[in-house]
C-alpha cells in the first residue's frame, strides 16, 4: 500500500477571504502567479516525473503536504493528509496456446495471432476448462447503435468467442457504426 495525498494541487493556488461580518460566506480566488510556481516547481527534474512507487512521488506527496500546511489547511483522515489505499498490480502471463477440443476433435490456437486472453481477477492462476464455447459475433453491447450480440442467449457456465473490431470497421460497411472509423467497441480492451 502507498500512501497518497487527499487533496489537489489547485488548492494550493486558492486564497480564502473572509468578510468579518459575514463568517459563513468566503470568496476563493485563485492566484494564477502561485498555482504557476507551483506547477513549475512539481513539474521541474527534481521530482522526477512523480511516477509512482518511485522517490519523485515521495517527494511530492511530501512537498504537497508541507505547501498545504503552509496554507493552513487541516489534515483529514484521522489527522493525517494522506490516505492509505490498497492496489494490485496484475502481471498475468497468458499460455502461448490454447486448446479446442471438440466433437471428436482437438486444435489449438496460437496466443496473439488467433487468440487473446486477459483477466484482471487478482488471482495466482486463472484457467478455463470444460466450457462450452459460443460465437457471439464482436462481443458488443451498444444500445445507441440498437446492437446487442448476447441477446437470447443463456450464457450460465458458457465462454463467448468474439471477434476484434466492429461491424463497421471490420467490414468497411458506412451504415454500421461509424463504418470504416473504429470505435472503442471494436478494441478488444472493450470485449
Amino acid at each position: 500500500m502507498k500512501k497518497y495525498l487527499a487533496a489537489s494541487l489547485l488548492a494550493l493556488g486558492f486564497s480564502c477571504n473572509s468578510n468579518d461580518n459575514d463568517k459563513e460566506t468566503a470568496a476563493v480566488q485563485v492566484d494564477q502567479q502561485v498555482l504557476a510556481k507551483h506547477i513549475e516547481t512539481l513539474a521541474s527534474d527534481d521530482f522526477k516525473g512523480r511516477m509512482p512507487f518511485t522517490e519523485g512521488e515521495e517527494k511530492t506527496v511530501n512537498y504537497l503536504q508541507e505547501e498545504f500546511s503552509k496554507l493552513g489547511v487541516s489534515p483529514g483522515n484521522d489527522g493525517s493528509f494522506f490516505q492509505e489505499v490498497p492496489l494490485v498490480e496484475i502481471n498475468g502471463t497468458t499460455s502461448e496456446t490454447m486448446k479446442i477440443s471438440g466433437q471428436g476433435e482437438d486444435f489449438e490456437l496460437e496466443f496473439f495471432e488467433e487468440f487473446v486472453a486477459l483477466t484482471l481477477k487478482p488471482e495466482e492462476q486463472v484457467s478455463l476448462d470444460e466450457s462450452e464455447l459460443v460465437f457471439a459475433g464482436y462481443g458488443i453491447v451498444a444500445p445507441e447503435y440498437n446492437w446487442n450480440d448476447y441477446e437470447g442467449v443463456d450464457w450460465e457456465g458458457k465462454t463467448a468467442v468474439v471477434l476484434v473490431n466492429d461491424p463497421g470497421f471490420a467490414t468497411g460497411d458506412s451504415t454500421l457504426f461509424k463504418g470504416n472509423e473504429m470505435t472503442y467497441y471494436g478494441r478488444w480492451t472493450y470485449k
